[in-house]
């Protein structure tokens, strides 16, 4: 009995062995790699690898524009038009007809910009100004060849009376500003072919102010809203810091440009400072408010500290907040 269930059980072996062999075969395992980091106007090799035996069909897929290159490497030098590409390999084997594919998330780092000259300057109208391309390479020494275009919201700049391209178009030029040079500025670089991250041009000055009470309750939860002249989330973004230290409290939450905190301490008091920014056109405004937790204070240093799981929590809350739109915390 012994030796006739031996041999079964070798056969169960091998039907065993053979199945894992043929999943492995029909189960394609995709993979783009490449190697450093992608930036405009360079170069960069994509290989997509397979298990896919043997003689499969590679075909890459990128942009909205819909590219398409055959092929297991791909060679693609973006042009900074866009910060993060969805590039995605398909593999085909023609002999079974199966497919798959694989998609990863490229960021592309760009070093040419547009910047004002004086960084800390503030746009004002009739006043000169200087946009700068910058990160670009040397203009040809041909005064025949221009090696930087300039455009305006998404056009091809057409030079007015009160502008100048110098420096082998590398400066432009406002010999008085108007109101209606306002715009979104990009260049061009050709060599190599580069389109700039963008600089927003506006007279504007912006106005931020803080609503909300100047003086609250422990226990009592409290509201607080940066106010912009800005458009949020179009024309700039807003953060809050604490200068003075994390809020002590039983809530509190930041969502975008609101503030909700509960205090728990009277006798202290407490900045919230907003700031809203724009980093394409390197600007910035920001209002402080100064609150004061009106009630009965606690004696000694247990009223302003806070100590054990809530001093962790404040902490967690302080890192989680410079990353996050959103931040809730509760003690």
């Amino acid at each position: 009995m012994t030796n006739s269930l031996k041999p079964s059980w070798r056969g169960l072996h091998c039907v065993f062995l053979v199945a894992l062999i043929g999943a492995s075969g029909l189960e394609a395992r995709e993979q783009i790699s490449w190697t450093g980091q992608v930036t405009a106007g360079f170069p960069t090799t994509f290989t997509c690898s397979s298990s896919c035996q043997p003689n499969c069909i590679y075909t890459w897929t990128w942009s909205s524009e819909g590219h398409t290159v055959q092929g297991s490497k791909l060679t693609w030098t973006p042009d900074g038009l866009d910060s993060t590409v969805e590039l995605q390999c398909n593999v085909l084997n023609p002999k079974t007809g199966a497919s798959s594919a694989v998609t990863s998330i490229v960021e592309i780092k760009n070093r040419v910009s547009v910047q004002i000259s004086q960084p800390t300057a503030v746009p004002s109208l009739n006043h000169p100004l200087d946009l700068v391309c910058r990160g670009a390479p040397a203009g040809d020494p041909s005064p025949l060849v221009n090696q930087v275009i300039w455009y305006k919201d998404g056009r091809k700049l057409t030079l007015q009376e009160n502008m100048q391209l110098l420096h082998d178009n590398l400066t432009l030029r406002f010999d008085s500003p108007l109101a209606a040079d306002a715009g979104f500025y990009l260049c061009e670089t050709r060599a190599p072919r580069v389109f700039s991250l963008g600089y927003l041009l506006s007279f504007d000055p912006w106005n931020v102010s803080i609503s909300g009470p100047d003086a609250v309750f422990p226990g009592r939860l409290s509201k607080f809203t940066c106010l912009t002249s800005c458009t949020l989330n179009a024309d700039c973004t807003v953060r809050w810091q604490f200068r003075k230290g994390f809020p002590i409290g039983s809530f509190f939450s930041v969502h975008e440009n609101e503030l909700r905190w509960t205090p728990s301490i009277a006798g202290t008091s407490q900045s919230f400072t907003c700031v809203a920014e724009n980093a394409a056109a390197g600007r910035s405004a920001e209002d402080t408010k100064l609150v004061e937790v009106l009630g009965i204070p606690l004696s000694g240093s247990e009223s302003v500290q806070p100590h054990g799981l809530s001093a962790m929590i404040v902490s967690l809350g302080f890192l989680l907040l410079s990353d996050s739109h959103s931040v809730y915390v509760l003690y």
